[in-house]
Formats: structure tokens, sequence, C-alpha cells
């Protein structure tokens, strides 16, 4: 917790602490201003992902073959360290591709056991109302975070320079030691038991479809979720300065008010997917989703300031959707979170090449596209892939102990 409030704070991404779409709105700005064009921004973005692409089974093999989960984690934390002083070093925009394969090379090492052990510090029947309180005490920093980040890249000359940017990131630089310490000297270790594994690479990873009835329509759901989503991640910053006018102290308001509405919602929403059902609350949040989709396309140039409410929707969404989260995590056992991060990580990797390229030339058809795209995709095919992965009974036999 301490982490990801730092982490909020300051808007730092790629950490495996959260803050990620605060710190990459202001990345892929900041990449435009350096003289790269939008399909330019899609090749970084692509580069990014065919790192995690080319990474993604070994990450996994790593994973299930290291019994010290801090030691691991604690080694891309170190990896990663870096990025955002190259950020602020960066003078061409063909430059960044080598800091986002940096980037994605530290995330690979890290982020499955991130996830170990976050997962691994609640038990099945606390981990929705874990995750909502987690959720909540973290997001105040994220109210105060988007504001804070806003002040800093405005005192120093707004969003139409790079250098008026730059700042920013030698400043998440200093921040990001302080977590480092912080985790290096604080963490705990989290132990659980281990299944032998096959001697074969690939009969090791695929054997967990054979073990996890509905992996394959998981797997797939999120495939397609990552394709639409990829398609506009790396334009959503600019799509909202550079299309609609909005300034930066617009794009903090967007963050605050997204995360306030995390924060008093995220317990009321935790009762209410104990109440109502984990996935029938999910399946409803998506609706709030389309609503900002909408909002956002139909925004006035000349009230820019109208994104702040489908930033409002999109906070609603997010704490309406906890419930999936949880449910995602009970579906893989702890033992074989390695093998699906593998997984996971391949198919995101080969999508995340080709969906950002993609969204890069959709844009120059008309901004607008990638949005629709979002909309169409979630509403006919996410939320159908949702509904059809059946329950996994009695997934509450992830035991964890600590030191």
């Amino acid at each position: 917790m301490a982490r990801d409030i730092l982490t909020r704070l300051f808007a730092i991404g790629g950490t495996g602490g959260g803050g990620g779409q605060e710190s990459s709105q202001y990345w892929n700005i900041f990449i435009t201003r350096l003289g790269a064009t939008t399909i330019e921004l899609g090749f970084i973005s692509s580069m990014s992902h065919a790192m995690m692409a080319f990474l993604a089974l070994p990450s996994g093999l790593l994973t299930d073959s290291t019994k010290n989960m801090k030691r691991l984690y604690l080694g891309g934390r170190a990896l990663s360290l870096p990025t955002h002083l190259l950020r602020f070093f960066a003078r061409s925009w063909p430059f960044c591709i080598f800091i986002e394969v940096w980037q994605a090379f530290s995330q690979r090492v890290m982020g499955p056991a991130s996830q170990i052990i976050w997962i691994g510090t609640l038990s099945n029947e606390d981990r929705v109302t874990g995750l909502s309180f987690h959720r909540m005490i973290t997001s105040f920093a994220g109210i105060v975070a988007p504001m804070f980040v806003a002040f800093i890249v405005t005192y120093f000359g707004g969003l139409e320079s790079a250098e008026n940017i730059r700042p920013l990131f030698l400043i998440q630089f200093l921040v990001n030691i302080l977590i480092f310490v912080i985790l290096v000297t604080q963490m705990q270790e989290v132990t659980f038991t281990r299944e032998k594994r096959d001697r074969s690479v690939f009969k090791h990873f695929f054997s967990l479809f054979n073990e996890v009835p509905g992996l394959k329509l998981l797997l797939l759901r999120q495939c397609v979720q990552t394709l639409i989503s990829h398609v506009r991640m790396p334009f959503r910053g600019l799509y909202m300065v550079d299309v609609k006018g909005a300034s930066a102290y617009i794009l903090g308001w967007r963050g605050s008010v997204a995360t306030a509405a995390t924060v008093f919602l995220s317990m009321p929403a935790g009762r209410l997917a104990d109440r109502y059902g984990r996935r029938r609350v999910a399946y409803f949040s998506r609706v709030f989703g389309w609503v900002a989709i909408l909002i956002t396309i139909f925004t006035p140039l000349d009230h820019p300031e109208y994104l702040i409410i489908a930033s409002l929707m999109e906070g609603l969404q997010t704490a309406l959707f906890i419930g999936w989260t949880a449910f995602d995590q009970e579906l893989v056992p702890l033992e074989g979170r390695g093998r699906w991060s593998g997984m996971t990580m391949l198919t995101h990797g080969i999508i995340g090449v080709i969906a950002p390229i993609l969204g890069g030339f959709i844009w120059n058809l008309n901004p607008d596209y990638i949005w629709w795209i979002n909309l169409f995709g979630d509403a006919l095919i996410v939320l159908p892939l949702m509904i059809m992965i059946p329950n996994i009974e009695g997934r509450s036999t992830q035991t964890v102990q600590g030191p």
C-alpha cells in the first residue's frame, strides 16, 4: 500500500504499482512533442509489446522456477529504476523506442512476481473486501495526484513543449528510488506450495488450460480487450489535448474525479458484488464505460470540461468491476500464475505489436474511430465472452502463508 500510494501520488506507471494511465498520457504527449507522428507513436508502443511477447514464456518459466518472489520482484524493480531518468534525458523520439523496450524488459521480470505477492496477501474469502479496501486507501492519493501532476507540468510551461513535461520525469525518478528503498527494507516474502513442473516447456504452460475450465474463454476475452484498448491507448491523452482542446488541468480533473468515484464507491461496490454476485455487478459496470466513450466522442471543442463527466463514468465502471478482478484471480491457482502470466504476456505482446500501429492509421482516417471501435468491441464481443466463462466452484483452497 505504501508503494501504491506513492506511485499514485506521482503518477508513476509501469512499475507494478498503478498510476499507469496518468503517466502514459503525459509520456505519449511528450513523445509527440519530440516530433513523432501518430503512426510513429504507435510503432514505439508496438516495440514495447514485441519485447513483452519475446519474454513471455521465459518470464513465466522464471517465475515458476523461483521460490523467492521478493528477490525476483526487487530485481525487476531495480532494472526499472533508470526508466524515468532516461525519459528525462530523451531528446528525440527514436530514443524513446529504447526506453519503452527497457521498461518492458524490467516489467516482464517483476510483473508476475508482483502479482503473486499481491494476490498472496489475501485469502479467497476476504479478497473482494481486501481489494476494495486497498483501492479505497490508495485512491485517496489518486484524488490529489492528477491535479498535483497537472500543476507541475503547468508550472513548467504546459503541454505545448517537451521541455515543459520533462521535469516531471526527473521527479518520478527520485520518488521511484524512495519506493525502492521502502520495498527493500519492508517487504515480506510469501510462500506457497508448488507442483512439479512438466519437463516439456510447452506442455507445462498449456496444461493449465486442461486444469482450469473456462480459461480459454478468459484468455480470448483478454485478447479482445487488449486489441481494442491498445488501438486507443497510446492516443488517449493526445486525443483529449489535440482533438478536444483539454488543458493539463482538465486532464488533472479527469484523474481526480475518476479516482474520487473509486474511493467513495469501492467498499459499497465490494458489498454489492458479494450480495448480488461479483460477475453480475461486473457486467453492469460495462454500461458506464460505454456512456463514457459516447460523452468523449461528442464533447464539443469549446467545452472540453465535458471530458470530466466522461471520466466520472469511467470511475464508476472501475469501482463496480472489482468483483471481476477477484473472480479473475481466483480462477487461476497461485502455483499456475507464472504459466498464466507467460501465456497472457505472449498473446498480449503479439496483439500489442499490431494494435498501436493500426491505431495510428485509424487516427489518420478519423480520431473518433478508435473510440467507436472500443465501444462496439466491448459491447458486442467482450461482454458476451465474460458471460460465457463458467464459474469455478470451490476455488477457495489457495493457501498462502507469511514468512
